[in-house]
């Protein structure tokens, strides 16, 4: 009971103080970055080292590959913000309503704040949800989104592991489609701050227990399996689980285990699992590297496995804004 009540109370603590936050300091990212973002990452680290789920213990590469993918987020989002001031200039409250589709009266800046922030995180998290079912679905985005998945664990830090063209896409994607709803920047600003919190817990390495939760919210107990190398159970693409529970694609885990028997991509022989060059190289040596582990399964025993995404067929032949990253 006491573990459920502290994992509550993390999570609902952090999003509350996060809304505090942003009003306190009239929704200004430098501020709210230093005053509560930072801190917060900061503190769901540490965590993973007073309340680990998983032993701590580093594979080769592995932190300093972590640190690299951080660092290119820093720059990413840095153009992010770049972005997100040039799609405001040039659509104002979006294109529907600035190309008069739409009258400007059913611009959604002109609801209460409350369902504009409503309004921006649904449509970013569906957005989100969309993209990231193509980052398994779809061979082309895969080859991208597979650097995520090639970690063994959950951490904070390789939250933020990934190919930079699929943080980019992904990330842009649903920026400009929230956009276009015409909700406003301040909206925008803390529903990316709500969706930051929540997409952290995701990946941290703590012994949480959300018990009922898990059905709503995409906590680190439901995400484990979300990075499973099994594809039936890797499912759960949204940090909202309402799109999961529309489309098909809600797993809870199995009765009694608390993480897959393996996380990671099904065939990592020749894949790059904690080397950011070769990573970021692995678009284009996708070809070569699945011809190569077609060449050594031929010669090794055992029948066919899983994977995670269209890897499971390849192996015939795994913030909303400005300052405020987002990633699962």
């Amino acid at each position: 009971m006491l573990k459920r009540f502290s994992s509550w109370l993390f999570l609902f603590g952090s999003v509350a103080l996060g809304i505090y936050t942003v009003l306190h300091f009239n929704f200004e990212p430098d501020k709210i970055f230093t005053h509560f973002l930072g801190p917060y990452y900061v503190i769901a680290t540490v965590m993973q080292y007073v309340w680990p789920e998983q032993s701590n213990d580093f594979e080769k590469g592995e932190v300093l590959n972590d640190w690299l993918h951080n660092g290119v987020l820093m720059a990413i989002t840095a153009f992010q913000n770049f972005f997100i001031h040039t799609l405001v200039a040039l659509t104002g409250s979006g294109l529907l309503f600035k190309y008069g589709l739409l009258p400007e009266s059913m611009a959604a800046h002109n609801l209460p704040f409350w369902a504009q922030v409503t309004i921006a995180y649904m449509t970013f998290d569906f957005m989100f949800y969309v993209t990231h079912r193509m980052g398994h679905e779809i061979d082309f985005f895969w080859r991208l989104h597979s650097v995520h998945h090639c970690a063994h664990r959950l951490s904070v830090l390789n939250a933020s592991r990934a190919h930079p063209l699929d943080l980019i896409w992904r990330r842009l994607v649903p920026i400009f489609v929230t956009f276009q709803t015409g909700v406003s920047q301040e909206a925008f600003i803390l529903s990316g701050v709500i969706g930051s919190v929540l997409a952290t817990i995701t990946h941290m390495n703590v012994a949480f227990s959300f018990g009922p939760l898990n059905y709503i919210i995409g906590t680190n107990e439901q995400h484990r399996w979300h990075h499973s190398n099994k594809i039936e159970e890797a499912k759960n693409y949204s940090v909202f689980m309402l799109w999961d529970h529309l489309f098909g694609t809600f797993v809870y885990r199995p009765q009694g285990q608390v993480r897959p028997a393996k996380m990671g991509l099904f065939n990592e022989h020749y894949y790059p699992v904690h080397a950011y060059w070769g990573q970021f190289f692995i678009p284009w040596k996708w070809k070569k590297m699945k011809a190569d582990q077609l060449a050594l399964e031929a010669q090794q025993a055992g029948g066919p496995g899983h994977a995670t995404g269209p890897a499971a067929a390849a192996q015939t032949t795994s913030s909303p804004s400005g300052s405020f990253p987002r990633t699962a």
